[in-house]
Formats: structure tokens, C-alpha cells, sequence
């Protein structure tokens, strides 16, 4: 696949690509060593694989699928495409997409045998045409080849296609390895750091309950700083017990494998709501999802350590992908992984900018001390979004994004009535001093001016875009209750909790607020 020459406009940027591809061959070495160490499929494998490779391109979308005999038997994607996977996995070479992004796409081949294709999207002007980037996706593809090869040739079939097509499975999921006490059945999402996967944890009355594993990515275990920041994301998340929390159960290590085991959240998050709604929540719904948002942030502002002191935590990462909506109506916030407590040896100095640009509060963005009225700035912007579908300060890239975060006022749309406005205007404040007082407060002054709906509404609402989402979740229900009838026939109720959490996707492009 990599026969055309390129020309290097400098050193540098042919050091930088040959730096890429060792860094792609190292990572596919240690995925398919941490696969068959943990007797894990193919399909956490390249769940890992297409997100790392995205994030060394810059690609806020990509997909992976591989053909069989008779088609594709698996396939994952990443964002938000624009196109049809299955269409764009026989392309070959980058095509200009609807929403101005280039995919860059290229076959996934043994010799004469197609086994599918790769693609990356990325964004922006190429003044050589792609060809840097297009070499590199093909390099990429290339050692995706070789991995696949090596994952196969420890499989009985026939042949490589034939072998393929036993990873074509009905749908219902079955156990596709361990890690620890916990049998794993899906992989959901992988970000920067970690991948989440469905387990099922076996416990003293064997098979139990359904959780979000999420484990360290197998390339990072060696980095102290990783593990850390790891370990204190999951003593953090032990501590917290609230509604509106995600609950973290257990975690450990497990043959050089970090991982935490915590609620599987049945549901999906704001982001993927409003863009499954295409439009805004009217301001009853939005209400109702901030106001349980603002709950849970409220407990965890509140928490105390062991010597009854305030631990002071601050989430410092709230977006629209942390929040999710349940089929059940409950709306819980996800990953405290960066929230720090003033007191941890682990804090961020200051001067240091963690966090999404398009959600900083202004003293996140100067890279000041943070307390908990961050945070409810960053619930105030989620807000804007869910009622204009817009995000506030999005001026096309980070930095002046961050500006107009620090600088610009907020002009009230006029979808949004002048008394919720009012209430928005003491969240969005730029100072700390004229926000709210904490959470709570400005939970009972949002319910004052809009009567939030009931969570049977959210519920409905949920159920109504996701129906194939809430057939994947009894799904795997279903290997939850043949478990139990496999240990204890006729058990009519298990007493341990049930858990669950979503892949999040990088977000669509939208409309900025006018200037």
C-alpha cells in the first residue's frame, strides 16, 4: 500500500512521521500481546487501536471493519463520520466528506485477499494534498494487516476469511476473556488513557452483576504518572455515593492490568441526545436534566475525608458526554477522573489547564485555582447547549474559544426566557464571587422559574431515539439471568446492583453564536 514516494518539505516533519510509524508498530505489538495475555477478542483490540491512531492524526472520527466470506463480521467507528461506514470501507484514498472534513482511507489487505478497510477523518487545509497524511493512514493500515494476520493465525479455520467469519457472532454477548474476577463481554468506548468494556463480575454465587470496566490502555501501564492519576480517579469515585453519581465498586490490578469496576449507566449522553433530537430540549427537559446534574455535583462538592475535613472537589471536566440521560429517567455525571481534592499529592498546580476548552469556567481557562463554582459555570454552558443547541464560546479553535470564555459577554437568545435567562446570567458570571454559592443553590433557583419535567418524560424521550441502544442493554440482560440460571436455577432475585456507561464520540459540528 505504501509504494508512492513523498517528499518531505523538511527533516523535521520526516523525523515527526517516522517517529509516528514506531509509534503505531509499538502500540499494535503491546494491544495484540494484551489481547491474547487476557484471552480478549479482536474486537477490544481494535476498539483501543482506532482510537489511539485518531488521536495521533488528530481525527475526531474513524472507523475499522473487517470482512469475511460473506461481508463485514466487525466493525467499529469513532465519532461522528457523515457517511456510511459500510460505504466508506471500499473506499481507497481521501475523499472530501459533507461536513468539510477529508477522510483518508485505505484497504486492509493479505496478499490478494480484501479483509475491509481503515479510515481516518481529519479536518483542515492540505497543502500538499493530504499525501503526508494519506501515507501515514496507509502505514497505519499496514501494520493493522500484520496484526490481524498474527491474531488469526492463532485461531483454527481454513483460512484468514474463514477465520474472520468466526468473529461473526449472534446477538447475544458471550464472556471474551478475564480480567481479575470480571468476565468481559463488549468493549463500549476507548479514550486518551483508558478503554471501557462490559464485564460480568463472578462472585461467591457465581455469575453477577453488569459493569463498566475501565482499565488502563496496555501501552500506558508502565507510566507512573498514568497509574496515579488512575488510582486516585478510583479512590475518589469510592467515597462518592449519590443518585446522580456514577457508583465506582471496586478496583485493583490484575496480571499488570489497572482497572475499576463501576456502574453500567443505561443510557446515553446529552451530546449524542441533542444530536439524535436535532435540535434543543425545551427548557422543562433542560431543567430537568442540570437540575439531577447539579444534584450529584452537590454530594460530591460536599464530601468530607476520613478526618471529617472538605476533600474540596472540583470535577473540572464537565461536558455534554459526562451527562447522561437514563432510560430510567435518571441523569447521572460521569468521570470525576480529573476532579482533584486540594489536599491529594496528585493536584494540578496552578497554571496547568486540564479540561475541555468549549466548558472551561474563566479561572480554568487562566489556569487559576479552581473551587466549586467551576463547575457551575461548566453547568451553565451545558444549559446553553441543551436549549439553543449551540455552544456558547465555540469560535473555531481552542485559544479563542478560551478568550471569549474570559472576555466576551453572553447575549440572551431569545428562545430562552428572560427569567431562566436571569438565573443562567449568575451561573455564566466571569467572576466566581457573583456565581451561586454551590450547587444546590442554583438547582432550587432553576426549579423557581421552570417546573422541570417528571423522570418518566426523560425516560420516554431516551427510549424514543434509542431503541436499538435499549435493545442492546436487555441484550445483555439476557447473559446476566442465563448466568444466574446456570449457578442458581429458579433464583428470582440477585442482590447485587446492575451498571453502565456509553462510548463517547468527539462532537458534530455546529453553528457558532453570532458575534
Amino acid at each position: 500500500m505504501c509504494n508512492a514516494p513523498v517528499e518531505f518539505p523538511s527533516l523535521e516533519t520526516e523525523v515527526a512521521f517516522l517517529r509516528g510509524l514506531v509509534a503505531v508498530q509499538r502500540m499494535s505489538d503491546d494491544i495484540l500481546e494484551d489481547c491474547l495475555q487476557r484471552g480478549l477478542t479482536l474486537d477490544a483490540g481494535l476498539d483501543v487501536f482506532l482510537t489511539q491512531c485518531a488521536r495521533m492524526v488528530h481525527a475526531p472520527a474513524g472507523f475499522v471493519s473487517l470482512r469475511g466470506t460473506r461481508g463485514p463480521v466487525l466493525t467499529r467507528v469513532l465519532g461522528d463520520l457523515g457517511v456510511d461506514v459500510f460505504e466508506a470501507a471500499s473506499w481507497r484514498g481521501p475523499r472530501r466528506l459533507p461536513n468539510g472534513r477529508m477522510l483518508f482511507c485505505t484497504r486492509l489487505t493479505l496478499g490478494s485477499l480484501d479483509m475491509g478497510g481503515l479510515g481516518l477523518a481529519v479536518g483542515g487545509a492540505f497543502e500538499d494534498g493530504g499525501k503526508l497524511v494519506m501515507k501515514l493512514v496507509e502505514a497505519i493500515g499496514e501494520q493493522l494487516d500484520t496484526a490481524v494476520l498474527a491474531f488469526l493465525a492463532l485461531m483454527d479455520g481454513q483460512g484468514p476469511l474463514e477465520r474472520l467469519d468466526e468473529l461473526s457472532v449472534d446477538d447475544t454477548p458471550v464472556p471474551k476473556g478475564r480480567i481479575g474476577k470480571y468476565e468481559v463481554l463488549t468493549p463500549l468506548g476507548t479514550g486518551g488513557m483508558a478503554q471501557v468494556l462490559v464485564a460480568r463480575a463472578q462472585g461467591p454465587e457465581g455469575l453477577g452483576r453488569l459493569v463498566a470496566l475501565k482499565r488502563i490502555l496496555p501501552h500506558l501501564t508502565a507510566d507512573p504518572a498514568i497509574v496515579g492519576q488512575f488510582l486516585d480517579e478510583a479512590r475518589i469515585g469510592l467515597r462518592l455515593s449519590h443518585p446522580n453519581l456514577v457508583h465506582v465498586y471496586d478496583f485493583g490490578e490484575a496480571q499488570g492490568a489497572y482497572f475499576i469496576a463501576m456502574e453500567l449507566v443505561r443510557g446515553v449522553d446529552l451530546d449524542r441526545l441533542l444530536r439524535a433530537q436535532q435540535g434543543p430540549l425545551t427548557p422543562a427537559q433542560a431543567v430537568a436534566v442540570v437540575v439531577q446534574g447539579l444534584g450529584g455535583l452537590h454530594a460530591a462538592h460536599q464530601l468530607r475525608g476520613e478526618d471529617g475535613k472538605p476533600l474540596h472537589l472540583v470535577h473540572r471536566d464537565l461536558s455534554p458526554h459526562n451527562l447522561m440521560v437514563g432510560f430510567d429517567g435518571r441523569v447521572k455525571v460521569l468521570d470525576f477522573g480529573v476532579a482533584k481534592a486540594r489536599a491529594q499529592r496528585t493536584v494540578t498546580l496552578p497554571g496547568i489547564v486540564k479540561g475541555k476548552p468549549l466548558y472551561m469556567s474563566p479561572e480554568q481557562a487562566r489556569g487559576q485555582r479552581l473551587d466549586a463554582r467551576s463547575d457551575l459555570f461548566a453547568m451553565g454552558l451545558l444549559l446553553y447547549e441543551a436549549l439553543t443547541w449551540t455552544r456558547a464560546f465555540d469560535r473555531g479553535d481552542e485559544l479563542s474559544s478560551m478568550k471569549a470564555i474570559c472576555d466576551e459577554p453572553l447575549p440572551r437568545p431569545e428562545s430562552i426566557p428572560r427569567p431562566l435567562w436571569e438565573v443562567m446570567e449568575v451561573a455564566l458570571a466571569k467572576s466566581p464571587a457573583a456565581r451561586f454559592a454551590n450547587a444546590q443553590e442554583m438547582a432550587d433557583r432553576l426549579t423557581e422559574v421552570v417546573t422541570p419535567v417528571k423522570d418518566a418524560e426523560l425516560a420516554r424521550l431516551t427510549a424514543r431515539y434509542f431503541p436499538d441502544r435499549l435493545r442492546e442493554l436487555q441484550s445483555l440482560d439476557l447473559t446476566r439471568a442465563a448466568g444466574r440460571a446456570q449457578v442458581a436455577p429458579g433464583l428470582a432475585h440477585d442482590p447485587q446492583e446492575d451498571i453502565d456507561t456509553e462510548p463517547r464520540a468527539p462532537p458534530p459540528p455546529r453553528k457558532n453564536v453570532a458575534r
